[in-house]
């Protein structure tokens, strides 16, 4: 814990994330090991998450509002599936048609719908990249320094959950 707090400045933000740490640190190790289902593995993300948070200390509300919580998990998250593809070699996304993003589309639907959608349409990598961006303000430069890929493989990563979504949501699930 001293390193963490070592890159922190202030008392007060010490103590914050002290407090920060006692609270989500088993709730961050829960759900790493549950993408990783190794011990030593989600003991990793669980340190690379807060070393992340550390860094970007300034991205914290207040320790115990559900937007923190969010936050905190899907950090660990991202953290957890970059480590399984990792040990199973998972392969990258590759799409071609960058042209094809439309924002717009999501704007006739509601919250719940799409965040229904959302849950039983897509893989927890496609969701942790798309709560980065839309959720919590990230740019795709931004998540691909967090996790360690390219800027292009989380456009590209996006953009796919997105097409996903648009089909699943306008009913052309069949060609696609």
């Amino acid at each position: 814990m001293a390193l963490f707090l070592g890159l922190l400045d202030t008392p007060e933000e010490k103590a914050k994330f002290t407090a920060l740490y006692n609270q989500y640190k088993d709730l961050l190790y829960w759900v790493a090991f549950q993408k990783t289902h190794s011990v030593e593995d989600a003991e990793e993300c669980v340190q690379e998450t807060l070393f992340y948070v550390a860094k970007h200390f300034d991205k914290i509300g207040e320790v115990s509002s559900p937007r923190t919580k969010g936050y905190l998990c899907t950090i660990a998250n991202g953290f957890a599936i970059k480590m399984f593809n990792r040990a199973h070699q998972t392969d990258t996304v590759s799409t071609d048609d960058e042209d094809a993003d439309d924002p717009a589309f999501l704007e006739d639907f509601e919250t719940t719908e799409l965040a229904a959608l959302i849950s039983r349409t897509l893989d927890e990598e496609s969701k942790t990249l798309l709560y980065l961006q839309y959720v919590y303000g990230y740019k795709g430069r931004e998540i691909a320094e967090m996790y360690g890929v390219t800027d292009t493989y989380v456009r590209k990563k996006i953009q796919y959950a997105k097409e996903k979504l648009k089909k699943a949501l306008t009913g052309d699930g069949e060609n696609g």
